[in-house]
């Protein structure tokens, strides 16, 4: 979030397959924990290789510093008619309270979890990219909200600033991304498998 300005800163090489009616060969069902772990490893993969990327100095200059600067300018829209209201930048400042949006505010770090949840989850790719078209989008408003919300409370309790920015919104941040993610597999993926069956 958002930072001071002072601070900122088997033996079997395959599975089973069973004999349906009419001679059809379909493949039986794999193990619940056999796809806990297989999304689990894939979930890793690609935060580590998501993070990764994100984290060059290419990642800073073409993606974060144009986030930032849009989360800044967006915040400013939001704030203006509640009181004195300034952009520059990625330093927002708001009724003699100022702050920083650095790249932990920019919301690139919920998106790479929630990107990462997505690919990992056995679905279509059509289904994957409702996911994306949906949670993508919703993370940068949550993430908007956040930030106005934390400069506001800034500004009237700076005292309790930093205890909202750590403690309150980076776990909402997260929980809001994952509530998304379950609607998602939950509405999409679910009951196209649904369907099927």
């Amino acid at each position: 979030g958002p930072h001071r300005r002072e601070s900122l800163g088997g033996s079997h090489r395959g599975p089973h397959r069973a004999e349906r009616g009419g001679g059809q060969v379909a493949p039986v069902p794999t193990s619940p924990g056999r796809l806990i772990a297989r999304f689990s490893l894939l979930f890793i993969a690609c935060n580590v290789a998501l993070v990764t990327l994100t984290s060059t100095a290419a990642a800073g200059t073409y993606l974060h510093e144009p986030m930032a600067r849009c989360v800044a300018f967006l915040s400013w829209l939001v704030l203006s008619p509640f009181g004195r209201t300034s952009v520059s930048g990625v330093e927002l400042g708001f009724n003699d309270f100022g702050v920083r949006i650095v790249e932990a505010c920019d919301g690139i770090l919920p998106a790479t979890i929630y990107l990462s949840a997505i690919l990992a989850f056995p679905s279509r790719w059509a289904d994957k990219g409702w996911g994306l078209l949906i949670g993508l989008p919703a993370i940068f408003l949550i993430n908007l909200v956040r930030v106005v919300t934390l400069v506001m409370v800034g500004a009237a309790w700076p005292d309790i600033f930093e205890q909202v920015h750590i403690y309150v919104w980076q776990a909402l941040v997260i929980g809001l991304a994952m509530v998304i993610w379950v609607f998602w597999a939950e509405r999409f993926v679910r009951a196209h498998l649904q369907a099927r069956s």
